[in-house]
């Protein structure tokens, strides 16, 4: 996993709410691992996967715990059918059914209905794309370090986050950092504060 290696940029975060034992850690991780798509019009499923293979689900209870961290991933999968494909078989169903069917117009509303029949068919056939998140929490130092770079995939990390362990994560910026530095400090001194001296305090 690259991020132990340290060969990737990573983000850090900050983790308010109260930290699970290990107990209630790895039920979290159950409850919410990955699950592969089943018949539906569903694009996109998420859920917690073992940091060492996104195939291992849900994460192998004697592998997450590492020290004092937690180490996990989030498995973020997407199916797609391009615009022009649906457009292209939408085009052959309704010149078939408007010749089986001897009809001079297809109305919307049925247009509609076989537009979603002809989508379903089609993801049925999609691979999806899968990405994986990786997740690294310090327990005892309430950070999360994780390589979700995009705003999209830290809004699927915040929001299973919370779901699966009723804590929040907010981006460690200098603002935020200070606030749980110096908690007594005034809206004029966090914006007084130099993130340099905010980084030398926290290390």
């Amino acid at each position: 996993m690259s991020i132990l290696q340290g060969t990737v940029s990573l983000k850090r975060f900050l983790v308010l709410g109260p930290v699970p034992d290990p107990k209630d850690l790895q039920a979290g991780l159950e409850q919410d691992q990955f699950r592969p798509f089943q018949d539906g019009m569903e694009e996109e499923r998420m859920g917690w996967c073992d940091w060492r293979n996104p195939l291992i689900t849900p994460p192998d209870e004697d592998w997450v715990g590492q020290e004092r961290f937690a180490v996990f991933g989030l498995r973020i999968d997407t199916r797609r059918v391009p615009p022009a494909l649906l457009k292209a078989h939408m085009d052959l169903r309704l010149q078939s059914l408007l010749k089986e069917k001897d009809l001079a117009f297809i109305g919307k509303e049925a247009r509609i209905s076989l537009q979603d029949e002809v989508k379903l068919e089609l993801l049925r056939k999609v691979l999806p794309t899968p990405r994986v998140v990786e997740v690294a929490w310090d327990l005892k130092g309430g950070i999360l370090w994780t390589t979700a770079s995009s705003s999209k995939a830290q809004g699927a990390l915040s929001t299973l986050f919370i779901k699966s362990f009723g804590c929040e994560i907010h981006p460690l910026a200098p603002l935020v950092l200070a606030g749980r530095l110096n908690p007594g400090l005034s809206v004029e001194g966090l914006m007084a504060l130099d993130p340099l001296d905010l980084e030398l305090e926290e290390a």
